[in-house]
């Protein structure tokens, strides 16, 4: 074959290929962390499953994070902007630990504050002097996963908190009650799940996520799947995650 034609095949293949995509390796590939050693969270940047709320800085004409044709409802990845739209299908790859956040307020600039809250902090409770602003806690509760979208192979983050919370035990129980044949347990990246949006009025009218089963993961997606998962073992994802407070699903509300 002549080079030029090697050259257009090689650009051909990689122009149907996914970038983000991981595929498994070849057999001689074996495994490693050799040169990986000093890559630490702080050098890792997760990109999150955003959902736009209607105050989102990426369906406001003018904000430097505006996303042309974007609207409230609609699911984006948090580093690219790229829109979903308003369905999804995802891989869990892992469930992380619970996260407490503690965020500067928006006169303040808004931003990180505490990215380590823990999880016995006051900051982190309910008051009870009848004020709900003055009772709200002063730091957000996270709980996260890392998960892969379907067919594209994207790795992104999906963050729940505050009353969101509910759809993430949704999710759980989802992925706990999965059964094969022998009425055994399977692994957390066998089954898909269909993320949806909807729109709760109280406090005050914001987007959630709806959750649902979705089948099982192909042959191919569990390969994929499973080899994700290894290879994101003992990595603090968590603390990487690109993380914009306001269009996380939640109202930020007792429940």
């Amino acid at each position: 074959m002549a080079n030029t034609e090697i050259a257009k095949k090689t650009e051909t293949d990689l122009a149907t290929k996914t970038p983000s995509a991981l595929e498994v390796a070849p057999d001689y590939i074996e495994s490693s962390r050799e040169g990986l050693e000093d890559i630490t969270k702080d050098d890792l940047l997760t990109p999150r499953l955003g959902l736009a709320q209607a105050l989102s800085p990426q369906v406001t004409e003018g904000d430097p994070a505006f996303v042309e044709g974007m609207k409230a409802g609609d699911l984006f990845n948090s580093q690219t902007g790229q829109n979903y739209g308003r369905e999804v299908i995802v891989q869990v790859l892992r469930k992380d630990k619970l996260r407490g956040m503690e965020f500067y307020g928006i006169d303040d600039g808004g931003g990180v504050k505490d990215p380590n809250v823990p999880l016995d902090d006051s900051r982190l409770k309910w008051g009870n002097s009848g004020d709900k602003k003055a009772d709200k806690p002063k730091a957000t509760l996270f709980r996260d996963y890392i998960v892969r979208i379907i067919p594209s192979g994207e790795m992104i983050a999906l963050s729940f908190k505050s009353s969101g919370i509910r759809v993430a035990k949704e999710l759980n129980n989802k992925m706990v009650l999965r059964v094969n044949k022998e009425a055994q347990p399977t692994a957390i990246f066998a089954g898909l799940y269909r993320l949806t949006t909807d729109t709760k009025l109280l406090p005050k009218p914001h987007k959630i996520y709806v959750v649902e089963n979705y089948g099982w993961a192909s042959a191919e997606d569990m390969k994929v799947g499973k080899q994700m998962s290894i290879s994101i073992k003992g990595l603090d994802m968590v603390a990487s995650i690109d993380r914009e407070k306001s269009d996380i699903p939640g109202d930020d509300i007792p429940f």
